[in-house]
């Protein structure tokens, strides 16, 4: 909802540059919650129940954090250039 009020907001130029950001960063935490979400389900669902293992967490973990960082990047690319 916030999302459709801060682009109806900006298409009508009344709100300045507070639309733009929270259209910009919003998805941000949506997209944390999502990959932790899946990273943790996913481990639950490979790991074996009362052994816990470092390297699984390290081989799922991993991954999702570097594709978070590449939507962090993707997201920000205009400010960096």
């Amino acid at each position: 909802m916030s999302f459709f009020g801060a682009y109806v907001v900006l298409r009508k130029g009344a709100g300045g540059a507070w639309p733009a950001w929270w259209l910009q960063v919003a998805d941000l935490p949506f997209i944390a919650a999502a990959l932790l979400y899946a990273g943790i389900s996913f481990y639950v669902s490979v790991a074996t129940p009362g052994a816990p293992s470092r390297s699984l967490r390290l081989a799922v973990g991993l991954p999702l954090a570097c594709l978070f960082i590449m939507f962090v990047i993707i997201n920000f690319y205009p400010a960096f250039s």
